[in-house]
């Protein structure tokens, strides 16, 4: 039954995505084509997320500790990857307050993206589709939210939960886990394209 569970959380939290409560796109300059910006960012997150939710579908059916072994060897590369079928000129990111793998840890610009959508949870009760950011004259980022879905919390919720072997193996390998102790329905974190100025304008 756990088994089959777990197949379906990648599922699960893409449907989660895509059916965030609509609210407009944050644009910080105006001067870009925010509509440009929107659906090139749209398709890439889209590209990675369903890359990734194909990719780790296999690595399930091996159990809870097999797929987290996957991605803790795999997830960066696969993300890696997928940015080069999208196109090198964008550049994708997961990333979050509580992240697990230290490499994607927020800079700057997301900690402000993430505290925009954290905040506009919290003062509307729903989340923002996405979120449009100007860093320079040069590149502007698209980001999308992410929300936790039940099935997630095998990994993902109270640690006194996980199963002992899965335990072990966090500690092992992410000694200062932050992406434990989420409910179901808890922003989650976001992915992150970033767009060169000159496919916007």
């Amino acid at each position: 039954m756990r088994l089959q569970l777990l197949l379906v959380i990648p599922i699960i939290l893409l449907v989660a995505v895509a059916c965030a409560s609509p609210r407009p796109a944050r644009v910080v300059n105006k001067t870009v084509d925010e509509t440009k910006v929107a659906e090139i960012g749209e398709s890439a997150a889209m590209t990675l997320i369903q890359g990734l939710v194909g990719r780790l579908n296999a690595a399930m059916n091996e159990g809870t500790v097999a797929a987290f072994e996957f991605c803790a060897r795999e997830a960066q590369s696969l993300t890696a990857t997928i940015q080069q079928e999208i196109g090198s000129d964008l550049q994708v990111k997961r990333t979050s307050f509580q992240y697990r793998n230290p490499a994607n840890a927020p800079d700057e610009y997301e900690t402000a993206a993430l505290q925009y959508f954290q905040d506009a949870l919290a003062e509307r009760g729903t989340l923002p589709t996405s979120y449009i950011q100007m860093v320079s004259a040069n590149e502007y980022r698209y980001y999308k939210p992410l929300v936790m879905a039940a099935m997630c919390l095998n990994c993902h919720g109270d640690p006194a939960s996980f199963e002992p072997a899965l335990h072990q193996q966090l500690q092992a390998t992410y000694p200062e886990d932050k992406a434990v102790g989420y409910k179901e329905g808890d922003f989650r974190g976001v992915v992150r394209i970033s767009i060169p100025a000159s496919l916007v304008r």
